[in-house]
């Protein structure tokens, strides 16, 4: 049996090489080793393939000042009343280049841009070909995407299935997806304000693209609760099918809070469900042991996690939603208040370029 290819597709932050991806596989081997009845370490079994595109950004920072610069220019369809209120807003709280929230506004804004958006997606569309084609059609590949890079995969894959002939179009060559797991989905945030989405998300779905979707949200994490996964354009009835005895979509949610960055790719996989899962899609659910023991074993709040942490995100997340006007301006406020609960319960970023996704 050839070995399972699993793309990760990083988020918001600084990604500069696969690297980013260290701590994220490391996560995988322990829950192989402590998952699945097989003597063999993961290496042998699962390739786990880093995809970077943040360069693509870095590109652009030079022209912006600071993000008021960038909210200003026609990056988001607003009144300019609208996108002056929003620099203010950056303007008061200092959120430049050297604030540790940077990223999780900048690499949002920039990616409206139709340029970036599309550099983007073929950095990505290009590193997934050349590793697709150095397997055969009989290999099977996966895809894990994060925060950002839900939307950034969505938009990819969608490019690539409608191009006519190019050659990172593996679809046209007789690849296949196996599944795509989305982690923190954000696919929808783009809309914001509803409706006015430029370039509005096509929903690959299964059976063209993939053959199983799988969103993953923590109920603390307030990026990821602010615009649910909606699967507008899937046709009816497609999300309660099965296929090969598996559902084709399931919507996992999560209640667990161990670190202070609810909404980053490694505090997600400490959870055995999510390992579970993606072991099972890689074709190992006959290999592990005790699932459903180690899911209820599994603590809701971390040891090193301060017991007000929980309360203060359920606080935030139900603010945030009983003051929703459907506009940028709240997610810019979800953000900031996001980084005051942080730092108030322990999350002290290293530095301005911290990895926070």
């Amino acid at each position: 049996m050839s070995k399972f290819t699993v793309f990760l597709i990083h988020g918001i932050g600084v990604h500069r090489d696969p690297s980013w991806a260290d701590q994220a596989i490391d996560l995988l081997r322990q829950a192989w080793r402590s998952s699945i009845n097989l003597d063999t370490p993961m290496e042998q079994h699962i390739d786990v393939v880093p995809i970077c595109y943040d360069h693509a950004f870095e590109d652009y920072l030079d022209d912006f000042a600071d993000l008021g610069t960038a909210v200003l220019r026609d990056t988001l369809p607003l009144p300019t009343a609208d996108k002056q209120a929003l620099a203010d807003t950056l303007t008061q709280y200092q959120i430049t280049e050297r604030h540790f929230l940077w990223a999780y506004l900048v690499d949002v804004v920039l990616y409206k841009m139709s340029i970036v958006r599309e550099q983007v997606n073929a950095l990505v569309a290009k590193q997934l070909y050349e590793r697709i084609a150095q397997g055969n059609t009989s290999h099977q590949f996966g895809v894990i995407a994060h925060s950002l890079g839900t939307r950034v995969i969505n938009d990819t894959l969608q490019n690539i299935r409608t191009a006519q002939a190019h050659e990172s179009n593996f679809y046209q060559q007789g690849y296949r997806l196996k599944f795509l797991l989305q982690i923190s989905d954000v696919t929808d945030l783009f809309s914001l304000p509803w409706h006015r989405d430029a370039f509005p998300p096509k929903d690959v779905f299964p059976h063209h693209t993939f053959d199983y979707l799988r969103t993953v949200t923590n109920c603390f994490d307030p990026i990821a609760r602010m615009v649910p996964t909606r699967l507008n354009h899937w046709p009816e009835g497609l999300r309660d099918q099965q296929h090969l005895g598996r559902p084709v979509y399931k919507d996992i949610l999560l209640e667990h809070v161990h670190e202070t960055n609810v909404h980053g790719l490694c505090h997600y996989m400490l959870h055995p469900e999510i390992t579970d899962e993606i072991f099972d899609l890689c074709g190992f659910g006959r290999r592990l042991n005790n699932r459903q023991q180690r899911r209820d074993g599994f603590p809701l709040l971390g040891p090193e996690v301060q017991p007000g942490l929980r309360t203060a995100l359920s606080d935030l997340i139900d603010h945030s939603q009983r003051n929703h006007d459907d506009s940028w301006q709240t997610y810019i406020n979800l953000i900031l208040k996001f980084g005051d609960v942080s730092i108030q319960h322990g999350h002290v970023p290293q530095h301005e370029h911290e990895v926070i996704a």
